[in-house]
């Protein structure tokens, strides 16, 4: 899309940390705050899917641990043995340092335009799609599973997204 596609906003009105209207296609760094805001909301995120994602579950007699228990094998490389709270630590590691770092880079590039902060939602259905695979309890509780994790993730993602917003931004690469 070319510059001139669009009528320009008034420059002397331009929306912290950028001017919304005319910058989506411009390039926004990624900062040391907005990797911070990206932590801070992927524990949020993660904080806030537990309800969904193992207490209901877990009330339900649905969960088993056996699953945390089998990504704990990444411990393995490092020559520790597998165990439910290696699990558990990978597991937060992961929702609350890797996902949230992929969302940085690669959140610019996801749908919708507007409002930024939905892209987490967006990404969040990619990464369940991946989590599913992981974590498949099996057929005895597939259409649960598969409902309960899909509502757990977009909670997760919305927390994210909203919370990147808020205290920072979503970095836009200009492509």
């Amino acid at each position: 899309m070319s510059q001139g596609d669009e009528a320009s906003p008034n420059p002397e009105t331009p929306d912290a940390p950028f001017d919304r209207e005319s910058d989506l296609d411009a390039e926004i760094d990624i900062t040391p705050r907005v990797v911070l805001a990206a932590f801070a909301g992927g524990a949020a995120g993660l904080l806030a899917m537990v309800p969904v994602l193992f207490a209901l579950p877990a009330f339900l007699q649905l969960f088993r641990a056996d699953s945390l228990v089998d990504l704990a094998e990444l411990g393995r490389v490092l020559g520790l043995e597998p165990s439910l709270l290696l699990g558990l630590v990978v597991f937060v590691g992961g929702g609350t340092v890797a996902l949230p770092l992929l969302f940085v880079v690669g959140g610019a590039f996801l749908p919708p335009r507007e409002p930024r902060a939905v892209r987490g939602l967006t990404f969040a259905t990619i990464m369940w799609t991946g989590f599913v695979i992981a974590f498949w309890p099996g057929e005895y509780a597939g259409a649960i599973f598969l409902g309960l994790s899909l509502g757990a993730h977009w909670v997760y993602g919305y927390v994210l997204g909203t919370t990147m917003e808020r205290f920072a931004y979503i970095p836009q690469h200009a492509v």
